[in-house]
């Protein structure tokens, strides 16, 4: 499910509402609104200080329509779409205005998005530093086989023992399969 990203436009309802730096997607409603989920870490929670923690977790909100108080319906010309969220695979697959998202997260588009690695099979040394860099997230491990998400939707699958890892585009129907695999515990 690709969501919209959205950035409140200055002294509308949605921006007075919304905590600034919130992530905040939506699908459009018949109304001609548009249903937002949001996620501004108002708590203070360290697993989301990231714009892209933030990010996943209003966009879980409003793929199994959680009961939250973090969702509002605004009229659509009050919103600014400036990205896309791919809800399924967990990444940004494109940014359309880099300068109002990062004004509104106070984050760099390339913290946000996270870097990508070059595609196909690699030493695991000759990338170690830019997958240190590509924020990766430990999807499941089996012995020696490591397998991780990263920010920019790769997966990387370390194997230990033999010093060798293979980078699997976002879109990949390898990708998908592994990330199906770790969603039924397989």
């Amino acid at each position: 499910m690709i969501l919209n990203v959205y950035t409140p436009k200055p002294e509308s309802s949605a921006a007075s509402l919304v905590l600034p730096g919130s992530a905040i997607v939506g699908e459009a409603e018949q109304d001609g609104r548009i249903l937002c989920y949001y996620e501004g870490n108002a708590i203070g929670s360290n697993d989301l200080e990231s714009f892209y923690e933030r990010l996943r977790r209003a966009a879980g909100r409003l793929v199994t329509k959680y009961p939250t108080t973090a969702m509002a319906a605004f009229p659509a010309d009050e919103l600014e779409c400036v990205a896309t969220f791919d809800a399924e695979r967990e990444y940004l697959p494109s940014i359309k205005d880099y300068r109002t998202l990062e004004r509104w997260a106070q984050e760099p588009a390339l913290i946000i998005q996270g870097p990508d690695l070059p595609e196909g099979a690699h030493l695991t040394s000759a990338i170690g530093t830019r997958f240190e860099k590509a924020f990766p997230r430990l999807l499941k491990r089996e012995g020696p086989v490591h397998t991780y998400t990263l920010r920019c939707g790769q997966i990387v699958v370390i194997n230990i023992v033999s010093g060798m890892s293979e980078v699997i585009q976002p879109t990949d129907r390898l990708a998908d399969s592994i990330r199906q695999e770790v969603r039924s515990g397989g």
